[in-house]
């Protein structure tokens, strides 16, 4: 079922790029057809699911109607039209009959890992998480506890017919589907530019890649991403020969498809507008493409703003604040993209060809890419290398080694124009990036848990084994999974610290810092875990006694890096005596107005936090309604509160705030309750009632080992975590 899913799905966008080209008359060869009505159809078929996920008719009938139809479509357009002639020569017979050896060898490789159930950790994670819950509830909707819900998934929906009718293979089998399609598109540019042995070796050294192999065979995006790019530029260089307007139509659809399937893609759309102002001197055709574009990306950019308040979500939470997102999450997320723990970015070169540090390798074979710099004695060759270094431009956010994969077909051929004389270098620069490719070969010279392809699972392809003994088998946490969906309703909520293979997980699962109602679940168990987060430390600020309406603490000094401001009480006094919160106050905090209650609520293990770092004129107000005899000021804080402390009290006089004081004294307090039940306590009257700790997740010892200090008691045990209930009843106070 998955591979006839997969198979329908790839045939809908198939059909509906035949219907596109056909629209614009292109003149092309047989091999280059077929990938790019694929890859410019998916882009139709992408707004055809967005549409229906907007309009909540996410029905399998309606993809089964859609699909049929564009099917027919394209059955219909192919017969219209005639192929042209490839220009340039064909491979001679020994490459020929080694390339596509070697081509099919791994091709069959790569379809059983591709058809076998997924259990890659972002693919089994929030790639199919996000699209099963919108196939589930036939519609978009917010989803506050995942941050990755913000970020554009143009290719997920493309995944989501097949994903409804074949399940999670289905997805994984169609992004294999744009795998081949590159590989072909590679191979085909080679005979447009009269290249035929550089194009074909570039489409293998590409297509061999072990991160591209293991990638485009899995529910992730980033080889489609690839595809896109390639298309793109494939579309724009037959646009040039020709300069038909009608060839800016899949052009600009591409352009904004890139940026719907990742938003490091945006680059190409100013990459395209730029080159046919270039070539043509003229404004008006650059801004149809751009206005195509928008097509593509304005919808994404609305569904952001109304979902989670920010038109890029995550990105720019700083800028557009929300309750969804936390910035300082963000900010520490990418800043360990930016490095992913290596001590020196100097070693980049090695970690992404042969050590893998950074999730997988690319091959040793380009360590060789700066060959590919002799191609700019070719005018082929300077294309690809100015649209490869555009799409590595923005590699530097995030130096995981799949976000090469856009830009690899590029420096993949440039490097096999400057190789291809004599043709047996080529052959061997192949061959052996073949051997060295090989999944068995590559732990003899890379990081012993280098992630990479492992074995041949035809058995589970086939359905000979079962999907479940597969998973269980195989899926890193796929028992917690499947004790989770035996002792947990359907759509009730677990909290965690960290992840599971949640596509296949019927519950919810809140992890830790994927979104901020998360993070500030979390935060309540941390506070109980760890001394110097508890609130140990009084700031009083004491002054004449005077009257006051609306008073508010201040930031002045500005903070570092992840350091935030933490406030676990604020309360006021008049003459020794606590002036009682009352339900006329009014409470308004910058930033994180909406955790503001935190700072009021009597809780030792509640707190508001700035969740950015901080910066002079965030503070804390209350409005007392009425004028209000106070005389101190008493911050309530924790330890991990240790830069230099600046803050001040003002007061509203006149409509303008008047400085008070900026002078404190600090006193220590102490807290003599139970922490620990306090947070459960917290955790439960905000509905939450499972808790799952992996056994590797810090503090796990602290949970298991004494249950009942936390008022949880186990439900659910399996290999790698526990599972925890909370009941009200047993946290009271």
């Amino acid at each position: 079922m998955a591979l006839a899913s997969a198979a329908f799905t790839v045939a809908g966008c198939w059909g509906a790029g035949v219907w596109l080209i056909a629209r614009t008359g292109a003149k092309l060869t047989r091999a280059e057809k077929f990938p790019l009505a694929l890859v410019t159809g998916a882009s139709l078929v992408h707004l055809f699911v967005f549409a229906a996920m907007a309009l909540h008719v996410a029905f399998k009938p309606v993809w089964v109607i859609g699909l049929a139809a564009l099917i027919a479509v394209g059955v219909r357009g192919s017969r219209s039209g005639e192929a042209v002639k490839a220009p340039g020569d064909r491979l001679k017979p020994v490459p020929r009959v080694l390339f596509s050896a070697i081509f099919a060898v791994f091709t069959v490789y790569y379809l059983a890992n591709a058809w076998a159930p997924e259990i890659s950790p972002d693919g089994s994670g929030y790639h199919l998480e996000i699209i099963a819950g919108y196939l589930h509830a036939h519609k978009f909707f917010r989803v506050p506890t995942n941050m990755y819900a913000a970020l554009g998934q143009g290719v997920e929906l493309v995944y989501a017919p097949a994903f409804a009718l074949g399940r999670h293979s289905a997805a994984a089998l169609v992004h294999f589907a744009f795998l081949i399609a590159l590989a072909m598109l590679i191979a085909a540019y080679g005979r447009r530019i009269g290249k035929p042995p550089a194009g074909a070796a570039a489409a293998l050294l590409v297509y061999l890649s072990p991160v591209v192999g293991l990638d485009g065979t899995t529910a992730y995006i980033d080889v489609a991403a690839a595809a896109i790019a390639f298309s793109l530029f494939y579309w724009l260089e037959i646009w040039d020969g020709s300069r038909d307007a009608r060839l800016l139509a899949p052009i600009g659809l591409l352009a904004g498809y890139a940026y719907a399937a990742k938003y490091t893609g945006f680059v190409l759309v100013p990459f395209a507008m730029g080159f046919i102002l270039w070539r043509t001197r003229r404004w008006k055709p650059a801004l149809l493409v751009g206005a195509i574009a928008a097509v593509m990306i304005v919808p994404w950019m609305v569904k952001d703003w109304i979902w989670f308040r920010d038109p890029v979500a995550p990105f720019l939470s700083d800028v557009f604040p929300s309750p969804y997102l936390h910035p300082i999450t963000i900010q520490g997320w990418s800043e360990f993209l930016r490095r992913y723990n290596l001590p020196n970015l100097w070693t980049l070169p090695l970690q992404v060809t042969v050590v893998g540090k950074t999730q997988g390798i690319i091959g040793p074979v380009f360590l060789l890419a700066p060959l590919g710099l002799l191609a700019l004695r070719d005018r082929a060759g300077r294309r690809l290398l100015a649209i490869g270094l555009v799409l590595l431009a923005t590699y530097f956010a995030n130096v995981g080694t799949r976000f090469l994969i856009p830009s690899l077909p590029f420096f993949a051929l440039a490097l096999a124009i400057a190789l291809a004389r004599p043709a047996m270098v080529l052959i061997g620069v192949v061959a052996l990036h073949a051997v060295a490719s090989w999944p068995a070969v590559l732990p003899r010279y890379s990081d012993p848990y280098l992630w990479r392809l492992i074995e041949f699972p035809w058995r589970a392809a086939l359905g000979i084994d079962s999907r479940e003994k597969f998973l269980q088998t195989h899926s890193f946490r796929y028992d917690l999974v499947h004790m989770m969906n035996s002792e947990v309703p359907a759509g009730d909520r677990i909290l965690s610290f960290s992840g599971v293979p949640t596509a296949y997980l019927k519950p919810v699962l809140m992890q830790s810092l994927q979104a901020a109602p998360n993070s500030a679940l979390i935060d309540f168990l941390n506070v109980a875990l760890y001394p110097q987060w508890q609130p140990t430390r009084a700031l009083v600020f004491r002054f004449a006694e005077r009257p006051m309406r609306r008073v508010r603490l201040l930031e002045t000094a500005r903070g570092h890096g992840l350091e935030q401001w933490n406030v676990h009480e604020l309360r006021f006094f008049d003459r020794g005596v606590e002036i009682p919160r009352a339900p006329q106050w009014r409470l308004r905090a910058n930033p994180n107005p909406w955790d503001v209650q935190l700072a009021f609520d009597n809780s030792p293990v509640t707190r508001w936090r700035s969740w950015q770092t901080p910066a002079p004129g965030m503070f804390i107000e209350v409005d007392f309604g009425r004028d209000q005899n106070v005389d101190e000021v008493r911050m309530e804080t924790s330890a991990d509160y240790a830069w230099p402390i600046q803050l001040r009290v003002e007061t509203m006089n006149a409509g303008a705030w008047t400085a008070i004081t900026d002078r404190f004294v600090e006193q220590a307090i102490e807290y003599h309750g139970s922490m620990r039940r306090a947070a459960t306590y917290e955790l439960a009257v905000r509905g939450i009632h499972y808790f799952l700790i992996k056994d590797d997740d810090w503090g796990a010892a602290d949970f298991k080992d004494d249950p009942v200090a936390w008022g949880m008691r186990v439900v659910g045990f399996a290999a790698g975590g526990t599972l925890f209930r909370i009941d009200l009843k047993d946290v009271a106070p």
